[in-house]
C-alpha cells in the first residue's frame, strides 16, 4: 500500500462552482466537440500515416463512447478502428511489430471497444493486441514508456509507472490468461511500491486499476485524493500543481465515476462546468504541452488528447 503526501490531503480547494450544467448543456458541449477529433484525428491518418503517436487510440476511444451514448459520429469510424488495428499489428520498416513501440495506444484501442461485441474478428483482434502488451516488461515488472512520453514535464519513473498502470489496466480487462498472470503479478508488485505522482494521470490510472482489483480501500483513499486536488473553478490540471485544464479534469472526471462516484456529486457537477464553460469556438479545450520543452504554451496536440479527454469523461459522467 502507498502513502499519500500529507501535504496534498491537505489542500484547499475552496468552493466549487454553483452553476450546474444540464444535460442539454453536456451533450451540446459533447456533440460540438465531436468534428474537432474526427477532423484533426483523420488529417493524422491521412497525412502522417501514423498509428504511434497515442493519438489515434484516444480518438477511437473517444468517439466509441460517444457512439454508444447515441451521439452523432462519422459512419468511418469502424474504418478508422480497423486501420488503427491492422497498422499496431503490421510490421513496421525494421521487421518490428508497430504497436510494440506504442504500448500505451494499444491500450486506448483495447478500453474503448464494446465489451458485449463478440464478432469473432473483434474477439481475435483483442486478444493479438493484448499479446503485443506482454512483451518487453523489465524485471522489476514495470514497462518503459513509448515515443515521446519519457520527455514529459513529470519524473521520468513517473511517466514509465503510468505507462505501466494503464497495460495492467487494460490486460486485467482482457482477461487473465496463462501467458499473463505472471506478467500482472510482476506488475502488481512493481505498482504497490511505486511513490505517488505529481501529474493528476497517476491518481486517475490508479483509481481505475483500483476498482477493477477491487482494492477498495485503495479507491477510497484515491478518490479522497482526487476530491483534495480538485480547484476552485471545478477541473484539475494535468499536473497536479497546474491551472485546471481539460486533460486533467477529464482524466479526474472519468475516473471519479468509474469509481463509483455519484452523477449528481459536487465533484462531478464542478468539472462537467469547467469544462461546459471553457471549450473554444472550434469544438476544442485549451491545453499547455505535456513536455517538457514546450509546457508554458498551448500545443496542438495537448490540446487534442485534452478533448479526447473532455468527451470521455462528459460522456461517462452522463445521467444514466
Amino acid at each position: 500500500m502507498f502513502a499519500f503526501s500529507s501535504i496534498l490531503l491537505t489542500l484547499s480547494i475552496g468552493a466549487l462552482p454553483d452553476a450546474q450544467p444540464t444535460t442539454v448543456q453536456i451533450r451540446e458541449t459533447v456533440q460540438r466537440g465531436i468534428p474537432y477529433i474526427e477532423e484533426k484525428g483523420l488529417w493524422w491518418i491521412e497525412e502522417k500515416k501514423c498509428v504511434t503517436c497515442h493519438r489515434v487510440g484516444n480518438m477511437i476511444w473517444s468517439l466509441q463512447a460517444a457512439k454508444r451514448s447515441g451521439f452523432t459520429v462519422s459512419e468511418r469510424l469502424a474504418e478508422w478502428r480497423q486501420w488503427s488495428i491492422g497498422k499496431s499489428l503490421a510490421e513496421n520498416d525494421k521487421g518490428k511489430i508497430t504497436g510494440l513501440g506504442n504500448k500505451e495506444g494499444v491500450v486506448q484501442l483495447l478500453l474503448s471497444p464494446d465489451r458485449a461485441d463478440t464478432d469473432a474478428a473483434q474477439v481475435e483482434a483483442r486478444k493479438k493486441l493484448a499479446a503485443i502488451l506482454l512483451e518487453e516488461q523489465r524485471p522489476d515488472g514495470s514497462w518503459k514508456a513509448g515515443g515521446q512520453l519519457p520527455f514529459q514535464k513529470r519524473p521520468a519513473a513517473e511517466t514509465d509507472a503510468v505507462s505501466t498502470m494503464w497495460l495492467t489496466l487494460a490486460l486485467l480487462v482482457e482477461g487473465k490468461n496463462e501467458a499473463s498472470t505472471p506478467v500482472l503479478t510482476r506488475a502488481m508488485k512493481y505498482i504497490e511500491s511505486s511513490s505517488p505522482g505529481k501529474s493528476i494521470e497517476w491518481y486517475a490510472v490508479r483509481l481505475l486499476l483500483a476498482v477493477q482489483t477491487g482494492e477498495t480501500e485503495v479507491r477510497d483513499q484515491l478518490v479522497k485524493q482526487l476530491r483534495s486536488q480538485q480547484h476552485a473553478d471545478g477541473g484539475w490540471g494535468w499536473m497536479i500543481a497546474d491551472d485546471s485544464d481539460a486533460l486533467g479534469t477529464g482524466l479526474a472526471l472519468y475516473a471519479l465515476v468509474s469509481a463509483g462516484v455519484e452523477r449528481q456529486d459536487p465533484a462531478v457537477k464542478g468539472a462537467q462546468q469547467f469544462l461546459v464553460s471553457t471549450q473554444r469556438d472550434d469544438g476544442a479545450w485549451p491545453v499547455r504541452g505535456t513536455k517538457e520543452k514546450k509546457k508554458a504554451s498551448v500545443q496542438e496536440t495537448a490540446v487534442y488528447w485534452g478533448t479526447t479527454w473532455a468527451v470521455i469523461g462528459l460522456v461517462e459522467s452522463l445521467p444514466e
